[in-house]
């Protein structure tokens, strides 16, 4: 059996422009992922000066039910909480290591 092939239409974005739209995206998320490392260090900080611990499982907990109570895309509950739970492991990682080092702002 042939695979099954159509000829691109004008309004149909071709494989170039979808993997460009995907390149820029990921540009994008990225800008958002390192403002959100930044204003985790200022709110880890902020609880180191309020003498509070600083990895809140409770916190995580709500925003992932929040987060995954209704998916409205491709991405269902079990992969959304993957994805942010990688994120979270990762901005606690920084967290701890600046902590560790003495330093809760500036650049990793």
């Amino acid at each position: 059996m042939r695979p099954f092939y159509r000829q691109p239409s004008i309004l149909e974005p071709s494989l170039p422009d979808l993997r460009d739209q995907i390149d820029a995206l990921n540009g994008r998320i990225l800008a958002l992922l390192q403002e959100r490392a930044a204003i985790v260090l200022e709110a880890a900080q902020v609880k180191q000066e309020q003498g509070l611990q600083g990895h809140d499982p409770k916190r995580e907990e709500e925003m992932l039910r929040h987060l995954t109570a209704e998916p409205s895309g491709p991405f269902g509950p079990a992969a959304i909480r993957a994805i942010f739970n990688a994120i979270f492991r990762a901005s606690l990682a920084i967290q701890e290591r600046r902590v560790a080092a003495g330093t809760l702002t500036g650049q990793e």
